[in-house]
Formats: structure tokens, sequence, C-alpha cells
């Protein structure tokens, strides 16, 4: 395995996005801090809509309309990309940052032959003159595994079954090596078998070429196969962040706590149901006073309702956002 180099790649630090729509103000991110260093992989968790892929949007530079930073920063190879210009940002984007899409289908150009769609970052982002990139885009499907490279790259995405295209998707992030790849569910629509075998293709790229790795998924048994580490998020916030081992084997956070409690497990009894979450994410035009969680968590105290947690140290590198910790802590010291 790659050593891990101690120097910090990505420093994100009280990251906030909004999106200001005709119905009012959604905060989609709301103040978001992590750190990654040179060839670690983080996982990203959470429900649909707990700002995942947003965050991710902010360090590409490619938040949506009606969307905007309104505060904290992005730390990137020593350059905070939030206050970069657009032509700087367009030099990093693709080349040191790159990102692969959800969903390939609708990423991928359905005119033009994915070898095209290579090649148009190659000539951007490259000195390599045509054969060159020509013979890139070959050596980038065989690292990829697809067959008759040749052939295939001059073939159009809808050729392509879901788990070849999302293989194109990764030689195009791949392109140029870039430092850092964010994948943003890079697995959801493939079957088991294919799944796997980008999860193996993907460590065995981490490992080949020493980048870092942004994991985005629902998934934790995904994240499981693939990470260092977790941060686990929730309406717009990381609610506890941790290595693998503290997540799986000693998470503090309720939240955390529900979605391990939802993934099927190998040994579990005939007929065992799987316990959901219940209720329903919160409506992040009015976020609640308190904790955002609060409303669906069966440990709730009145603080929650009425007061933002603070984020407590829970162990080495092990962050959690809950009052449960405090009061832990406080029985602890009062000897209860």
């Amino acid at each position: 395995m790659a050593e891990l180099n101690n120097k910090s790649l990505l420093n994100v630090n009280d990251f906030e996005v909004s999106f200001f729509t005709y119905a009012g103000e959604v905060k989609a991110v709301r103040g978001v801090t992590y750190e990654l260093k040179h060839g670690e992989v983080m996982g990203i968790v959470g429900e649909s809509g707990s700002g995942k892929s947003v965050s991710s949007y902010g360090l590409m530079g490619i938040i949506p309309d009606p969307g905007k930073i309104i505060g904290g920063s992005i730390t990137f190879d020593g350059k905070d990309i939030t206050t970069m210009p657009e032509k700087e940002m367009a030099q990093i984007r693709g080349k040191d940052v790159s990102m692969i899409f959800q969903d390939p289908m609708t990423s991928l150009n359905p005119v033009y032959t994915v070898g095209n769609q290579i090649d148009e970052s190659l000539r951007k982002h490259t000195d390599l003159n045509k054969q060159q990139r020509e013979e890139r885009i070959i050596e980038l499907f065989k690292l990829v595994g697809i067959n008759q490279p040749e052939k295939r790259m001059h073939q159009y995405p809808h050729e392509f079954s879901g788990g070849m295209r999302q293989r194109v998707m990764i030689a195009m992030a791949l392109a140029c090596n870039p430092k850092l790849l964010i994948a943003d569910e890079p697995t959801t629509a493939l079957d088991v078998t294919i799944q796997a075998q980008i999860i193996e293709l993907m460590k065995e790229l981490k490992d080949k070429i020493n980048m870092s790795i942004i994991f985005i998924t629902h998934d934790l048994g995904v994240v499981s196969e693939i990470c260092d580490k977790v941060a686990v998020m929730y309406a717009g916030n990381i609610v506890e962040s941790g290595s693998i081992d503290d997540i799986f084997y000693d998470p503090k956070h309720p939240y955390t706590w529900g979605l391990l409690k939802s993934i099927p497990k190998l040994n579990a009894e005939e007929h065992e149901r799987l316990i959901p979450i219940e209720g329903t994410p919160v409506d992040l035009i009015n976020p609640p006073q308190g904790c955002a969680f609060a409303p669906r968590c069966e440990h709730a105290m009145k603080i929650c309702l009425t007061k933002k947690p603070p984020l407590c140290h829970v162990g080495e590198n092990h962050d959690s956002l809950c009052w449960l910790n405090v009061k832990e802590e406080f029985d602890k010291e009062s000897g209860k």
C-alpha cells in the first residue's frame, strides 16, 4: 500500500453553501470542516439531501445556480479555491481535482464518442500530441479494464453497459493523474458484482498513483471496503467523523447508530427486520434551533431542541456533534 504523506492536501474549514430559491434560503451545507492527507481515502455518508454532493461540488467550483458559497474556505494544495478566479479554477478542475459523477449516462455526451470526450480533457490540460493522446486513452481504458480499447474508444456512450460507462467515467477522471478524485456514488446504479470490481479498481489505482479520494455514498458497506476514515453527514453538518473502526465499532452519534442498524447483516436471524430511522429529514429552509437530528432521535433531551450541540472529541481523531457525549463526560466527572 502507498505510504500516506502527513502533509494535508485538502483543508475544508467551516464551509457553507445556500440555495436562494423563491421559497427561501435553503441552507444545504452548514459549516463543514475536515482535512484530507495525500493518499488518504475519506468516505462521506448520509441520507439523500444531507449535503454530501453539494459540499463536493464546492471543491470543483461547480455549485449550480441558485447556489452560492456563503462562508468558510477550501484550501487545496495550499491555495484557497473558494476565492480563486474562474480562469485559474478551470486549470485545476479536471487536472488536479477530478470527479466521477453519479450517473454516467447523463454525464457523458451522447453525440460524441467516449474517446473524443476523454481527449478533450487531455487537449486542455496536457501538451501531448494527437498520437500521444490516443495512446494515453488506450492506456487508461486498459487500466480500468475495458477490453479492445482501440475499438471501444470510437464508440458512443449508448454502446456501453452501465458498468462499462462507469469505467469510462473513471478513465476520464484519471486522464490527467489528479491529486484528488471525488467519487459521487459511483456504484449506486450497478449490480453487486460490477460494484465490487469498481471498488477493487479504485483501490488499485489509489495505490498506483497515490491519489486522495473522497468517496460519497449512502452505503456504509461500500465505505468499509475502501475508506481510511468516514464523515457522517446529516442536514448539512458532519455529525460524526473518525476512522473506519471508530464509526463501525464505537459510534457515538444516534444518527450513526441508526445508519448501522439499517444495514443488512450476514449473521442476522432469518426474517430479522431492518430497523429504519423513523421520521423525515429536516426542512433546510427553516432548520431547527437545536440539534437537527433531535426530532427523529429517541435519545433526545430538552437541550437538544433548543441549543446546537458542541463538537466533542470522543477519541483520537474521533469527533461527534451530540449532547449525549457532553452528558456522558459530565456523568464520568461527577462519578455517576
